[in-house]
């Protein structure tokens, strides 16, 4: 009953304001609230604020972080992940529009509100090959691998910089998996040539060749890769 009737002053207290509070202003006062003890004063104070602002993404991770505490998790779940997603989808703009810096800031807003969040460090492995930071890159991969070992595009690309690095029985490992997961993973076949290519093994190469040019008959890559072996290019019926 007491918990009531301070949530019923507290909404009293925002309609008979003088003027409507900016969404800052009520994200400030929830805080506040959340900081005294008050969860149910601070929910009101957040869903007042989404109520004006409702793509706020650090709105939308405190009201699912008050829900997980309170054992909630399904609408904790439904809150962190439509946060997540808003500033996943604010990087992938930002790096579209080539503006990394941007980009970097809001895949590491990401996995502020879920720790774990593949995709958010796939992209920052990304950008961080991208600016010639290959050990901070296979650190992303190699986390996003573990977040969610059943996505393929992790494994290709932590193998690629497995093969640079010249860690072959690793890159090896990483094709695999990816192509157990997707049969079709072009990258993977390719990078399984060059890495058989490395190993100076030209037929098991171009075997891996043929495969790219049954999922994609016009790869270029491994049209030039069976050139450079001097293997026709047609390829084998069947995986």
């Amino acid at each position: 009953m007491h918990r009531v009737l301070i949530v019923a002053s507290t909404l009293a207290w925002y309609a008979c304001g003088s003027e409507p509070q900016p969404p800052a202003s009520h994200l400030g006062e929830g805080d506040r609230l959340l900081a005294a003890g008050d969860t149910a004063g601070a929910q009101t104070a957040y869903r007042l604020a989404l109520g004006q602002d409702s793509l706020n993404a650090d709105l939308l991770a405190r009201m699912g972080r008050i829900y997980a505490s309170q054992g909630k998790f399904q609408p904790a779940d439904i809150y962190l992940r439509r946060a997540a997603d808003l500033t996943y989808q604010r990087g992938v703009v930002a790096m579209q529009e080539r503006d990394p810096a941007r980009a970097r800031a809001a895949f590491e807003h990401t996995l502020e509100i879920i720790s774990a969040h593949p995709l958010a460090l796939l992209r920052l492995g990304d950008l961080a090959q991208d600016a010639g930071e290959d050990g901070q890159a296979l650190a992303c991969f190699e986390k996003a691998i573990a977040a969610n070992p059943e996505y393929p595009e992790g494994y290709v690309k932590a193998g690629k910089l497995y093969l640079r690095q010249r860690r072959l029985p690793d890159a090896q490992r990483a094709f695999d998996r990816c192509i157990e997961l997707n049969i079709n993973a072009v990258e993977a076949y390719l990078g399984l040539g060059e890495l058989y290519v490395l190993q100076g093994n030209p037929n098991s190469a171009a075997e891996q060749y043929r495969k790219v040019l049954l999922i994609d008959p016009h790869s270029p890559v491994a049209t030039a890769a069976l050139a450079r072996l001097g293997s026709h290019p047609s390829p084998t019926r069947g995986l």
